[in-house]
């Protein structure tokens, strides 16, 4: 939650307001965005994964609708993958928690 303060001023904040190691983040979110995230994870060191790794699961379920049965190499090209990998998204088992159910009878 950001300083009342700050929020009477941050209409007014601009990008060279910011100090440097902000500026990058400023520019992709906006000053006023860049200054909540501050406000809520300033001070912490905070890890942000790659984007591919935090969308893989939606990425993947993607390829699998669209897989018409011979188009591996589009997807490859649309995804930035290997026709490999994607043989190997479409062709994913269904998952070993659910292979067998452990559930009472």
């Amino acid at each position: 939650m950001m300083n009342e303060w700050i929020e009477t001023i941050i209409g007014e904040i601009t990008i060279d307001d910011l100090p440097d190691s902000y500026r990058e983040v400023a520019r992709a979110i906006g000053v006023e965005n860049a200054v909540k995230l501050s406000s809520v994870v300033g001070g912490l060191a905070y890890y942000f994964p790659q984007i591919e790794g935090i969308l893989r699961k939606k990425r993947d379920e993607c390829i699998r609708r669209e897989f018409t049965g011979n188009n591996h190499r589009d997807l490859a090209r649309k995804y930035g993958l290997t026709e490999r990998w994607v043989r190997e998204i479409v062709e994913e088992k269904i998952p070993q928690d659910l292979l067998f159910d452990i559930s009472p009878h």
